[in-house]
């Protein structure tokens, strides 16, 4: 009977540790051949006081994205061309927590990377944490697609370090 005792959490405990790893999100990362169409980058503003937070990142919120108002973006800085290739690789390198869903919208600063047809990536990071938004927009606004947020803060710091 103790022996029954003992043995009964340890397969309710594995189950629970294992099953736990099952809702993590994959990683992705940037092919270049994307990235090939990218011709500037910029370091912009976001005005946008709607913005909203997911509850949970578990389920599919694509249908909960909103678009952007092309109309709210300030630009601040605009990265030198000589630096583009070396911007584009290092955002190869860094892992994004692939269709993490934390808001359904950027706010505040932002990375836009601007496309040869109009298309652009938003880049949108709390300096202090990895939750952020980095999505893809057509030239009028619309959601293209979700990517997520990255996996720590270090890796808005590695992008931020090409436009000091």
């Amino acid at each position: 009977m103790k022996r029954t005792k003992f043995f009964v959490p340890i397969p309710i405990l594995l189950t629970l540790l294992l099953s736990g790893c099952v809702f993590d999100p994959s990683e992705f990362y940037f092919e270049r051949e994307e990235l090939s169409r990218v011709v500037q980058v910029q370091l912009v503003d976001y005005e946008n006081p709607a913005q909203k937070e997911f509850s949970s990142w578990v389920p599919d919120h694509m249908d909960d994205l909103k678009p952007v108002d092309i109309s709210k973006f300030t630009v601040n800085k605009t990265l030198d061309g000589g630096k583009l290739d070396d911007f584009c690789d290092k955002l190869c390198e860094l892992p994004i927590l692939y269709r993490y869903f934390a808001y359904d919208s950027p706010k505040g600063e932002a990375i836009r990377l601007n496309c040869s047809d109009g298309n652009f990536y938003l880049i949108n990071s709390d300096e202090n944490s990895y939750i952020g938004y980095i999505g893809k927009y057509s030239a009028s606004g619309e959601v293209l697609d979700f990517y997520g947020c990255f996996v720590s803060a270090e890796c808005t710091a590695e992008l931020m370090k090409y436009f000091e």
